[in-house]
């Protein structure tokens, strides 16, 4: 069976993330039964099977996209689910294989850009809406178009339509960044809510220190880690950052060390990790979407304690994080380099046809 409900107990074992009796404000829900949606299935007008990266005869519609993804939302809602999380970029799809031989950024990416969400728009509105009229949590990870800049988003909406966190990707990773707009550092922060401390990191995020130990410090409760899309470990027509296998170990590590429930949706492949890595529920690529669109998993956050935001002792904190900086390696230039620079790109330049992506 690939879709289920699986109840734990919140581990007492990590007395610095979990404690029934020690709360910093009053629960306003039932926490004994948190139920997360983890949306798999594809938005509409987006090539399959999953490794296949030509876009002939598809043509990008972010209006049947958002169609698509209120459907979910109140299907979600109508399997008692607190929250639903959509994969990476979802709103109006991942523009897979930029970098391959089919010529996305010349045929493709303009309407890309046009069908890309902008916040307060018509297709916004109508999210957040449907959002509160569900009165659900949600996870949205969308294309964002901001003025002369296109972004790799996420926003944390509340069950009353109020958005508790808008961040975007620090540092599109590979591709992305020729196209995608880098985010701020402001962006990596953990948020209270009704069931705990929640966060959230897109993708590759979760390899790179510079994204995760921020995160780490502060604590989570239950991370949102959207993929794009995963294969199957199996499947060896995908590349390594396209399979479930490494990015299963990935995001294990991120549980182990920031001490939260990671929930990952991706088309195809997902999943969920608790607190000691371990992987709790599952579905394969293999399993339909039409039957399976949604990966389903429930816990008990009774034991979440909301008090402890950092621990000045712990593998994540400033301690830790100025022994690195003290013992970082003689001979090595202590020098900032390119790579962290704020890179924008220009939606104007984008439009033009000017750019090319080298095919790896």
């Amino acid at each position: 069976m690939f879709t289920f409900h699986r109840c734990v107990l919140a581990l007492a074992a990590l007395p610095s993330v979990f404690s029934a009796s020690l709360f910093s404000k009053k629960c306003t829900v039932d926490r004994s039964n948190l139920t997360v949606a983890l949306i798999r299935a594809p938005p509409p007008n987006w090539p399959l099977p999953i490794t296949n990266y030509d876009y002939t005869g598809i043509t990008f519609n972010i209006s049947e996209t958002v169609d698509s993804g209120i459907k979910l939302i109140n299907e979600a809602k109508g399997q008692g689910s607190d929250l639903v999380v959509f994969p990476e970029l979802w709103f109006p799809g991942f523009p897979k294989g930029s970098d391959s031989h089919y010529n996305f950024t010349r045929d493709y990416l303009p309407s890309y850009i046009d069908n890309a969400i902008v916040i307060g728009d018509i297709q916004w509105n109508r999210l957040i809406d449907a959002i509160r009229a569900a009165s659900i949590y949600a996870n949205l990870n969308f294309a964002e178009v901001d003025g002369d800049f296109m972004y790799m988003s996420q926003a944390l909406v509340d069950p009353n339509g109020q958005v508790l966190h808008h961040r975007r990707k620090l540092r599109p990773s590979g591709a992305e960044r020729f196209f995608f707009s880098d985010g701020t550092t402001d962006g990596l922060k953990v948020v209270q809510t009704d069931f705990g401390r929640w966060g959230m990191l897109e993708c590759g995020e979760h390899l790179y220190p510079s994204m995760t130990f921020n995160m780490y410090v502060q604590r989570e409760h239950v991370h949102l880690a959207p993929f794009p899309y995963l294969a199957d470990t199996e499947d060896n027509t995908s590349l390594w950052w396209e399979n479930e296998w490494i990015n299963t170990g990935t995001v294990s590590v991120y549980s182990v060390l920031s001490g939260a429930y990671s929930f990952v949706p991706a088309i195809g492949a997902s999943f969920v990790t608790n607190p000691f890595g371990t992987r709790v529920a599952h579905i394969s690529a293999n399993a339909s979407f039409d039957e399976h669109p949604m990966l389903y998993y429930s816990f008990n956050a009774s034991g979440f304690n909301d008090s402890v935001t950092y621990n000045v002792d712990g593998q994540a904190s400033w301690g830790t994080l100025s022994q690195i900086v003290d013992s970082f390696p003689q001979g090595v230039p202590k020098v900032e380099g390119d790579f962290v620079k704020h890179k924008s790109n220009s939606i104007e330049y984008l439009k033009s046809g000017q750019l090319t992506i080298p095919s790896y």
